[in-house]
Parts: structure tokens; sequence; C-alpha cells
């Protein structure tokens, strides 16, 4: 069991009873907007929960009386990389949350570092991956910058159409990141004594945007020809997707395609996602590099 500072009273443990489980399905809806075909059964909740797989929920004494005090949750199993060879042991994250009213708390966070916990203590593997959507900006730092993990796989549209509040119109595009939870580029990222080093955007090919209207929230990407010559390059992320959301279905579609072309090209010239970060009034971008090169070789970051 973890549990948070005082200034936020929320205690995260694993999830094992019928109870539980139901006031985990109706979480997941309430995060996602998303309909009752979405909600992983209880069966398999039940299943995975007597087979290896950890569910974990975080719980606050305000929380709502519909999810059981439940504001955050995560759920994953083991498995293997099947492009190793032979295939390696991992631990598969396939969903985490918390409740938008519940955001800004470290929430996230300690659901994040409850599963790695629990799965070094267990001693059986120190390699998690999951997926998130390469557009969405809060996933991206935390997910690269903030927890330390790295991403050298794009896939395509990986779960078809879907038609919750978060995905609905969009080709479902993810990043996969490794996440190498006892690794030194890891402990250093979740250090306290984390030195962050400094990209100088003068030595960075920039992917490129340019803003629509005054004011500069919402940009429109700029068709982009990168040089991969072992510079590190950036990729644009967008401000916010619900602006984009705004300004019509096309201009998301647009973003999807461009981010896409770039990550895919990066990857395909052995390029790794290892930071991200904000660029001047560029906006933040994934700063990518040539995989296994130490951009600054003083610190295990990035």
């Amino acid at each position: 069991m973890n549990k948070m500072n005082k200034q936020t009273p929320i205690t995260v443990r694993v999830l094992k009873s019928l109870d539980d489980f139901y006031n985990f399905q109706k979480l997941q809806q309430l995060i996602w907007s998303s309909g009752e075909d979405d909600v992983i059964p209880i069966h398999v909740l039940v299943t995975q929960a007597k087979n290896g797989g950890l569910l974990q929920g975080a719980f606050a004494e305000e929380g709502a009386e519909s999810t059981g005090g439940m504001v955050g949750m995560a759920f994953g199993w083991p498995g293997f990389d099947m492009y190793s060879q032979p295939p390696q042991l991992k631990f598969c994250s396939h969903i985490a949350g918390v409740l938008t009213d519940w955001h800004g708390r470290g929430i996230g966070l300690a659901l994040k570092l409850a599963q790695r916990e629990h799965l070094l203590a267990e001693g059986l593997m120190d390699w998690m991956t999951w997926t998130y959507d390469p557009l969405q900006r809060v996933n991206a730092l935390f997910n690269i910058h903030r927890l330390g993990a790295i991403c050298t796989t794009y896939h395509r549209d990986v779960y078809g159409p879907m038609d919750d509040a978060l995905n609905a119109g969009l080709p479902t595009d993810r990043c996969q990141v490794t996440w190498r939870m006892d690794s030194e580029r890891v402990n250093f990222a979740l250090s306290e004594q984390k030195m962050l080093p400094v990209w100088d955007g003068m030595n960075i090919e920039i992917g490129a945007t340019r803003p629509l209207g005054v004011g500069g929230l919402v940009r429109i990407p700029v068709e982009s020809r990168l040089r991969l010559d072992g510079r590190p390059v950036a990729i644009p992320i967008p401000n916010s997707l619900a602006s984009l959301r705004a300004e019509g279905r096309g201009l998301l579609v647009e973003w999807r395609l461009y981010q896409r072309e770039l990550i895919e090209a990066v990857f395909a010239a052995g390029y790794a996602i290892v930071d991200c970060v904000e660029l001047s009034e560029l906006g933040v971008h994934y700063i990518c590099v040539p995989a296994g090169k130490r951009p600054f070789p003083d610190l295990p970051w990035p």
C-alpha cells in the first residue's frame, strides 16, 4: 500500500474484491466518457487479478461514493515482447487514468510509482511498456520527461475507430514507450536531484508550425523535411487538443498525419524520443536523438 503526502491524502492499493472491480468499471466510464462496450468486463478483471495481473486504485476520503472513493486507477499484466528473440518478459501497462477534478495532485505519478514498487519487489521483471496518444501534451511530458521513458515504436491506428470523448474522429495512432524501471536513467529522472539539460534550439532540427490567428494557442503544422544528420530533432506537440477540436475535425487529423510522418521518419533513421520539453515560444516538443547516443555525456539524462 502506498500513501501520498499529507497535503494530498491519497492511498494507492491493489484491487482484489468484486466491489473494487465494479468501482473500477464506473471509474473507467467517468474518465474516458466511454460506452458500455469499452468497459473491461468483470470476468476479465477477476481472472487477471487471480493470474498475475495488477489492478491498483487511488482512493480519497472525499472521492465519489459511486466509485467507492476511487479517483484513479492503473491496470496491466505480465506479457512478452514478441519482437525479441527469444521473447522477453515485460509488464504491459494497459490503462491508467485519473478523474478530471483530481488532476494536478500527483495521483498519476503515485499510481506509476506504485506499479513500479510492486513489480520491482516481485523481482520478476524491470521492464514496463505502455501506449499513449502522441498528440496528448500532458501525457507526453509525463511519460517521457517526468518518468524517464523512451520511445522507438509508433503504431498506426492501433485500436481502429473509437467513439469515446478523447478519441472520436481520429485514427488511434499510439506511441509505445519503454520504461526500464530500475535503470540509471529512470532512477535519475525520478530523483529529487534531477538536473535538467538545456536544449539549445540553435543546434536542433525543428519541425515547423505556425500560429492560427492572434495569440498562438492553436498552431498549424507546416510541411517539414527534417535533416536526420545525427543532430537532435524536435517534433512539435499541439498546445491543446480541445482548442484543435473547436477549430474542426480537419485540423485534428492534419496534426495526426503530420506527427505520424515525422515520428515514423526519425524512427526509421534510428532515432529515439528521449525527452519532451518546451522550446522557447514554439511550445512543447519531443526531442529525438540517435538511439543509444548520450547528448549530455556527464548526465544519465536523457
